[in-house]
This record gives structure tokens, C-alpha cells and sequence, in this order.
């Protein structure tokens, strides 16, 4: 796998349920709460076992500094001082077969709140897998206020479900079209081009950048592609197929047609 692939996969979106919505701020007598997405250690974990497998990445956790917080705002600066909090780096390293060499991203973070030391590792983890492009797009999508419940949890899932997947959409991350198991909406798609993915039983699978009847920049996988379909060449009657797998949700190009 070169470097470029191996971005590739690391960077592809997450499924809409491996994304969750953490309340950063609250307003309104506490009935509104702005909302950033994230994913956990689980979800990363789960991405490079699918990518690189299991034998090929690991983490190592070296402390890192302690600094003793200031008094709040609020708070009386003669008071005891309050107990250092620590914190630590995570190297997360992958295997390079070509060079016969661990790579290694280092980044760090400090223990948290609740469950401080486990807290705080899985903080550094999350941030060096950022440095690999797991889940950087996610620092893309722009926070959004959402109604919360007597519990100060969000009322509706569903709507975030959606936002989430309309800003994949605009970002080109993602199928433009809801999604279905069914045919794609008729009309004739452009071909922007196609990336060679094979896969073990399927040497000729690729990943095809399409352009939508409507316009939109579309990435979908083929298993086999038929003789003829390259970049320039316009199909239609296409049979778009969502599938879900560890890396997340994409696209699968079953069948099409050459269009005139």
C-alpha cells in the first residue's frame, strides 16, 4: 500500500453511528446546547485494524508535563493550592513494509475530569491518530446548536444524523444522494477519474469519482470495472449500492450502462 493509500483510507469518513456529538456550551436556560462531533478510541482502533491490521500499528504512552491550574474566576486566590494535573503523549506508530520501519506520530494531551488517567490516554490517542488523518475532516463540520432534554442530553439524534451527512455531502466526502439499496436517480454520470484499490479476488476493484445529473462530486467503489469506463466517459442507468463496513459508509457501483 503506498503512502497516498494508506492517507486515503485512514482519512475516509466514519459512518454516521461510529460519530458522536459532545455539548460544549449551553444557552437558553439550558434547553439549547452547542454540539461538536467526535469519535472514540474504539472507532479509531477499529479503522486501523481494517487499514493496516492488527499486527501493524501500536501506541506507546510517555508522561509528559504537570502544571497546577489557576483559580477560577470566581474562586478565592488564597485558598489551597490545587492538586497538578498530569498528562502524557501517545505515540501511535505504523508499520511500513517498503522501508521495514516503524513511523511513529507522537501528540499529547491531559487527563480529564472524570476518570482523569484513563481519560487523558485516550485523549492523547485520539489526537495522534488525528496526525495520521483519522477523523481530521471532523474539525471541518462547523458546531451546531441542538435542543437538550430535562437531562441536558440531545433531544433529537436524528437531526444531527442528517447534519452530519449534509456536511459530508458538501465537502464531497460522501454519496450526494440519500441513502438507498436500490437504483441510483436516472440520468448520466460524468467520469472524473479512477484509482486503482485491489483487493484480494478482485484485482481490477477501484475507486470511481463520478459527477452526479446534479452536479455533485460523487466517490464510489467498483469491484470489477467493465472495458471502457475511464476518466472522460459518461454512464448512466447506474446501481448504486450503500454498503457499510469498519472504515464507514460509501458507495458501490454494481452495474451501469456507456452513455452516448
Amino acid at each position: 500500500m503506498t503512502g497516498t493509500e494508506l492517507h486515503r483510507r485512514l482519512s475516509e469518513p466514519f459512518a454516521a453511528a461510529d460519530v458522536e456529538w459532545r455539548v460544549t456550551k449551553l444557552r437558553s436556560q439550558n434547553s439549547e446546547g452547542l454540539v461538536v462531533p467526535f469519535i472514540d478510541s474504539r472507532a479509531i482502533q477499529n479503522r486501523l485494524d481494517d487499514v493496516v491490521g492488527p499486527f501493524f500499528w501500536r501506541t506507546r504512552f510517555i508522561p509528559w508535563h504537570q502544571y497546577v491550574p489557576k483559580p477560577g474566576r470566581y474562586e478565592d486566590p488564597n485558598e489551597a493550592q490545587k492538586a497538578p494535573v498530569s498528562s502524557q503523549l501517545c505515540g501511535l506508530s505504523i508499520y511500513d513494509a517498503e522501508r521495514k520501519e516503524w513511523v511513529e506520530k507522537v501528540d499529547g494531551a491531559e487527563n480529564t475530569d472524570i476518570e482523569a488517567i484513563k481519560g487523558g490516554i485516550s485523549d492523547s490517542f485520539k489526537r495522534a491518530a488525528v496526525l495520521w488523518g483519522v477523523g481530521r475532516y471532523l474539525y471541518e463540520i462547523p458546531a451546531k446548536w441542538v435542543s437538550l432534554d430535562k437531562y441536558k442530553q440531545i433531544a433529537r439524534p436524528a437531526e444531527l444524523t442528517a447534519y452530519y451527512t449534509e456536511q459530508l455531502s458538501k465537502r464531497g466526502l460522501c454519496a450526494a444522494q440519500n441513502p438507498n439499496t436500490g437504483s441510483a436517480p436516472s440520468g448520466v454520470y460524468a467520469v472524473r477519474g479512477l484509482q486503482p484499490a485491489p483487493v484480494q479476488g478482485y484485482p481490477a476493484a477501484a475507486w470511481v469519482d463520478l459527477v452526479t445529473p446534479a452536479g455533485r462530486a460523487l466517490r464510489v467503489f467498483s469491484l470489477g470495472t467493465k472495458p471502457g469506463l475511464a476518466g472522460g466517459v459518461r454512464i448512466q442507468d447506474a446501481k448504486l449500492v450503500q454498503r457499510s463496513g469498519a472504515g464507514g459508509t460509501y458507495y458501490e457501483l454494481q452495474d451501469y450502462q456507456p452513455a452516448a
